[in-house]
């Protein structure tokens, strides 16, 4: 029996048969990382909307951040994931592919992930719109780049919330294993204080 290639499904048109190989690619990512041209085929299926291209950023979020693989159209794959970003940043539901499309637009080094999270900031409620979907190892080296900018907008916000966690982010992109260890401390002390 022929089993068919990974961009061939993709390509296909089947639902059921493209969610099936999304799945099976993120399942076994470690035995059979996807090759940039398999990315390509992956941010295809971004223009289907809906299941399969929230799971085919998944994908995409999955190779970036944990194996350092980008697709090989990376113009391509950046205009696709701007557009889904754009379609679901006001949805509730769907802010896990918010943090995926943030996360994966840093790793290419489009400024849409600083966009977004100036988009985001006013919301910033600690429920809904958090400031840990800006704080991940994707997104640090394009905080730095932007800290100018950050803090033009960290200062916009006055007193507020947003602009507390605006400097938190500033606070991680400038120095991650810092931020990282004072949280830890504090999540140290509230424990014995308990």
């Amino acid at each position: 029996m022929d089993i068919p290639d990974a961009a061939t499904v993709l390509a296909s048109g089947d639902d059921e048969a493209v969610l099936t190989a999304l799945h099976d690619m993120l399942l076994f990512k470690s035995v059979n990382p996807p090759a940039p041209a398999d990315l390509d085929a992956v941010a295809g299926v971004m223009d289907r909307g809906g299941r399969a291209a929230e799971t085919a950023l998944q994908v995409l979020y999955v190779a970036a951040v944990r194996e350092g693989t980008l697709p090989a159209e990376r113009e391509a794959a950046v205009g696709r994931v701007r557009a889904f970003l754009e379609g679901v940043r006001d949805d509730p539901e769907g802010r896990a592919a918010v943090r995926h499309a943030v996360g994966l637009l840093a790793c290419m080094g489009d400024p849409l992930a600083i966009e977004q999270l100036a988009y985001d900031a006013p919301c910033f409620d600690g429920e809904r719109v958090k400031k840990e979907d800006y704080i991940q190892p994707a997104m640090a080296a394009m905080l730095r780049r932007h800290d100018a900018d950050l803090a033009a907008l960290q200062a916009s916000m006055g007193e507020t919330r947003a602009a507390a966690d605006i400097g938190e982010i500033r606070e991680y992109g400038r120095e991650p294993a810092a931020y990282e260890e004072r949280m830890r401390l504090m999540q140290e002390d509230e424990v014995e204080v308990l």
